[in-house]
């Protein structure tokens, strides 16, 4: 039964989480002409403070030469710094720039001031029963990657 509940629905579920989380915030960070994926790039950035192409990739789950060329694309804008380590050439550190941080507060701002009143109308149980789901969710993902790795 269970099995089959995993495969119809719980699969389902994620993707459809997945697709409304994006539609939901991709108008928010389309105004600053970034992809979901460049925001990304920006919020890893910015919470690890001057991390290499590599850090970057594995947080976001794009392999190296991908984010590279999103990291490129992102230094043409201005939101980022592409700097080759004095260590070692082959790694290139990645800092955000005053365009970068601005726009990473207007996203934030911008989120507050769309999504904010209708979050603030959720009751507190709701609230605290989507995060524990949320939770129990990436708990029960995380145990079927171990397991896919064995």
């Amino acid at each position: 039964m269970r099995d089959e509940l995993l495969k119809k629905q719980l699969w389902d579920m994620v993707r459809l989480t997945s697709i409304n989380l994006e539609t939901a915030y991709k108008p928010i960070i389309e105004v600053h002409g970034l992809t979901t994926m460049q925001s990304r790039i920006l919020i890893a950035v910015n919470e690890c403070g001057e991390p290499n192409i590599g850090n970057i990739s594995k947080i976001i789950d794009v392999s190296s030469s991908n984010t590279s060329n999103m990291c490129k694309k992102l230094e043409q804008g201005g939101f980022i710094q592409r700097i080759r380590s004095s260590r070692d050439e082959r790694v290139v550190l990645l800092k955000l720039t005053k365009k970068g941080t601005d726009t990473l507060l207007e996203i934030n701002r911008n989120l507050k001031y769309v999504y904010g009143p209708i979050i603030e109308k959720i009751p507190d149980e709701e609230f605290e029963a989507i995060i524990t789901g949320i939770k129990l969710l990436n708990k029960l993902l995380s145990k079927l990657e171990s397991e896919s790795k064995k």
